[in-house]
């Protein structure tokens, strides 16, 4: 079942804390769901780029000024010609509101984000005389120009550099090919940095709602050939708290079973970990490894 747009928001306000963070202490300021009035209106979020002299790395930053504001939508959700006037209309409010001396919008951009490609809504936009730039700066983010403000729509399936989606691995949930690159870097980066409180709530999260696919489970597994003892420890503590080796332990079929417990010994890994995620004791193993080297089946 989708989760509803209130649980994905707070993973992309993580995301963008993740995407944000090569700015110094004092630099940027992440401010969730801003509101404008008394009445249900509000920013999704807003970005205050309190130095113009931070360097930001992630190519969405390139139209930054003072005030950002995102508008956000979960994966489920389709991003059309409303939620893009609404988001104008917004950020005019935010101006009058919270900036009633500010005479110009220059200090002002807005960013909307989607998984999903906005195709019959970026047509519509063409109806109005504004150019839309596809890739500017980078493949997966589209400048509109002809706008009081800067606007550009970030399609996060369209990302193509897996250090500008990593962040946003959670929300690419379905056939992009973006996906497992993004969540792999996300795991290295996770395991080379376990301090990240972004990147550790970001991984947490894709773990326990099951959006690892078995494609991503599989590339893990062999990542342990390649990891330091310090690395395995933290592979196999994402192994054994992933749901499918619950599922496993408890309602797996024995000979389902050992065909993952042969995977996994091809595969390296120990004795002890391969029965804590398949829920076999470890004599079962250890004669599913001896008739491996029997050249049995």
């Amino acid at each position: 079942m989708p989760l509803p747009h209130k649980q994905w928001h707070p993973l992309f306000v993580t995301s963008l804390k993740e995407a944000l963070s090569d700015a110094l202490p004092g630099q940027v300021e992440i401010i969730p769901e801003l509101a404008l009035s008394s009445k249900p209106l509000d920013i999704d979020v807003l970005v205050v780029k309190k130095s113009q002299m931070a360097q930001l790395r992630h190519p969405m930053t390139g139209i930054f000024k003072t005030y950002n504001l995102f508008e956000f939508k979960s994966p489920d959700d389709n991003l059309d010609l409303n939620d893009y006037d609404k988001g104008i209309a917004i950020a005019r409010l935010y101006k009058v509101i919270k900036h009633p001396k500010m005479h110009t919008l220059n200090d002002i951009t807005l960013t909307f984000v989607s998984r999903k490609h906005p195709a019959s809504m970026l047509e519509l936009l063409k109806t109005r005389e504004l150019a839309v730039h596809k890739g500017n700066p980078a493949p997966g983010i589209y400048r509109v120009l002809g706008e009081s403000i800067p606007v550009q729509i970030m399609v996060l399936k369209e990302l193509q550099d897996p250090e500008t989606a990593y962040m946003f691995a959670v929300f690419l949930t379905g056939r992009e090919k973006i996906r497992l690159d993004a969540t792999m870097t996300l795991i290295k980066k996770h395991l080379a940095d376990p301090t990240s409180p972004y990147r550790r709530d970001l991984l947490e999260f894709k773990i326990k709602n099951q959006l690892i696919s078995t494609e991503e489970m599989e590339v893990l597994l062999k990542m342990l050939n390649q990891a330091n003892e310090q690395e395995k420890v933290k592979i196999k503590e994402l192994l054994q708290s992933h749901p499918f080796s619950q599922e496993v332990k408890k309602e797996g079929k024995l000979e389902e079973k050992r065909k993952i417990a042969i995977k996994l010994l091809h595969l390296k890994m120990d004795v002890d970990t391969i029965a804590k995620v398949t829920g076999l004791t470890q004599t079962q193993i250890e004669e599913l490894k001896k008739q491996m080297l029997d050249g049995k089946p």
